[in-house]
């Protein structure tokens, strides 16, 4: 949702996806596995493992459930270009800031420029968060091998990609399954052997089950699992889980503050795949959440979301969520719907701000 235009302000499949309408059909398509139960208890999951940076904080929450995403920049008053917005970040002590690196730029086509990437990760540290970097383009392998030898261990997270499973709603994705998996095979390794002490994370999925789904006798399998599986046969275990997850499309205000318990069901059951399909736990994240990727979102956000992000967090902690960014801060996504700062009123914060920076105060040790 994060990437396409401010029009559709997240990346392709929340934005302005190929095709808006098919993705929800393919949205409220409900995957399963034919292993165990998805509802793997935490006890079955074993002992939470920690991220570089993470730390655990009041009632079992982890530090890096605080945090949000730097986008493609669509105006140029933004979280980059404002010193204001960052110390707001890092006075709210918000956590894990996700930074896009584009080997070419959405907006405009050109080439990203070593300059680019270090405003990025400055950014980053300005804010006092630490860095998760997705590395969009996965056919790419030069930018990508560029960006982790350039950032060394100024980066130590990486996400493979962004949204591989959105697809056209006529059975075209971006990339296959199989296509996603052969990158991550070939590059991750390559990754790896350049900055040994980062973590890399997959599949990076538009929601929970993912698109490009088989269905059989056997069941129902979509991009997770099969990502799940194709790296349990290839050896090149992924760090950590990610995948995206807005709740509600067009739904009334009283409708989509009742999903914001869902981030704890999305939650258990990609920990119960993972657990199930690989064997052993890994931390789980949602790299991307907010109410509605409508472009522009309901107008009613600015009514109710401070209720809905305290009980989507809530529900974070409770399921044991590893990671999470909130899209965005302010790179104008849905058109500054999405934006926790107002480009409208002087990048004044808005209710979702301070709805993290209360539930942030109310989990610190």
């Amino acid at each position: 949702m994060c990437w396409l235009s401010p029009k559709r302000a997240p990346l392709w499949g929340h934005w302005g996806r190929w095709g808006m309408l098919a993705l929800l059909g393919c949205f409220m398509v409900a995957c399963s596995w034919t292993g165990p139960s998805a509802d793997t208890s935490s006890a079955e999951q074993g002992e939470r493992i920690l991220l570089p940076g993470e730390q655990i904080w009041k009632a079992g929450a982890s530090s890096f459930l605080f945090g949000t995403n730097d986008t493609q920049e669509w105006a140029s008053d933004n979280v980059e270009t404002n010193p204001s917005i960052q110390q707001a970040l890092k006075a709210a002590n918000m956590t894990l800031m996700r930074t896009f690196f584009f080997d070419k730029s959405l907006a405009n086509g050109h080439a990203t420029t070593d300059a680019e990437i270090e405003q990025r990760i400055r950014t980053v540290e300005n804010s006092g968060m630490t860095c998760l970097g997705v590395l969009f383009d996965i056919m790419n392998a030069a930018f990508d091998t560029h960006v982790v030898s350039l950032l060394g261990t100024r980066c130590d997270l990486y996400e493979f990609g962004n949204e591989p499973d959105v697809g056209d709603g006529n059975g075209h994705f971006r990339y296959t399954v199989q296509q996603y998996l052969q990158q991550w095979n070939t590059l991750i390794p390559q990754l790896r052997r350049i900055n040994p002490v980062a973590k890399f994370i997959g599949p990076v999925t538009y929601n929970d089950t993912g698109n490009d789904c088989h269905y059989g006798i056997d069941g129902t399998h979509c991009f997770m699992q099969d990502f799940l599986a194709g790296v349990k046969a290839s050896g090149v275990i992924p760090d950590a889980i990610s995948f995206h997850w807005y709740p509600c499309y067009h739904d009334s205000k009283d409708s989509c503050l009742g999903k914001a318990a869902s981030y704890g069901e999305v939650t258990k059951e990609v920990k119960g795949w993972v657990n199930s399909i690989l064997g052993k736990n890994l931390p789980v994240g949602i790299t991307e959440w907010n109410y509605d990727p409508s472009v522009p979102p309901p107008s009613y956000g600015d009514t109710f979301i401070h209720q809905f992000t305290v009980q989507a967090l809530t529900a974070m902690v409770l399921a044991q969520l590893d990671f999470a960014n909130q899209f965005d801060a302010q790179s104008y996504g849905g058109y500054g719907g999405l934006d926790m700062f107002d480009l409208t009123q002087h990048d004044q914060p808005k209710a979702q701000y301070y709805a993290m920076k209360d539930t942030i105060a109310s989990y610190l040790p």
